[in-house]
């Protein structure tokens, strides 16, 4: 039997289904959490129904936009990847006590970001669906993608999609 071919012109999805076992359906209480396809905030993964996950720049212009949205939230840059991109964070934020703040990082790894999809669903929720009681005794610091360099690079092996 033949390995895989690895050429650039192979979808890594093709590649992926070959390796990967197929996916299980996914069933539990925080499907409550998705909104409905229509939503004004709707998640770049929501709206593909988390069969793939937004680029960089999609992810930071939807929390640009959340950023204008609401008061709560705000978008602030930490510095550049060694490729030059801007890293950036949001800081999920109310009233003016000095609190603790948890940092939560997501896309640590190139291929596991589940953590940014769920974090701007969480931030939506915070910043407008009422949930910014969860900002009463915290602030909350995200970094949506901290391997962004990792992030925006596509291949079979580093990112199938």
């Amino acid at each position: 039997m033949a390995a895989p071919a690895l050429a650039a012109d192979v979808a890594p999805r093709s590649l992926a289904s070959e390796i990967l076992p197929p996916a299980m359906p996914w069933k539990g209480a925080s499907e409550r959490l998705i909104v409905p396809a229509g939503d004004p905030w709707i998640t770049p993964a929501e709206a593909e129904g988390f069969r793939t996950t937004p680029r960089y720049a999609e992810v930071r212009a939807w929390l640009e936009r959340l950023a204008a949205a609401s008061p709560l939230i705000t978008v602030k840059s930490f510095g550049r990847t060694t490729e030059g991109r801007e890293m950036i964070y949001v800081r999920a934020s109310k009233g003016g006590a000095t609190k603790p703040v948890v940092l939560i990082q997501g896309g640590i790894h190139s291929g596991e970001i589940d953590g940014k999809d769920a974090g701007l669903m969480l931030l939506r929720d915070i910043a407008l669906r009422g949930k910014d009681n969860l900002l009463d005794k915290v602030d909350l610091v995200f970094v949506p993608v901290y391997n962004i360099d990792g992030h925006e690079q596509r291949s079979a092996y580093n990112y199938p999609h």
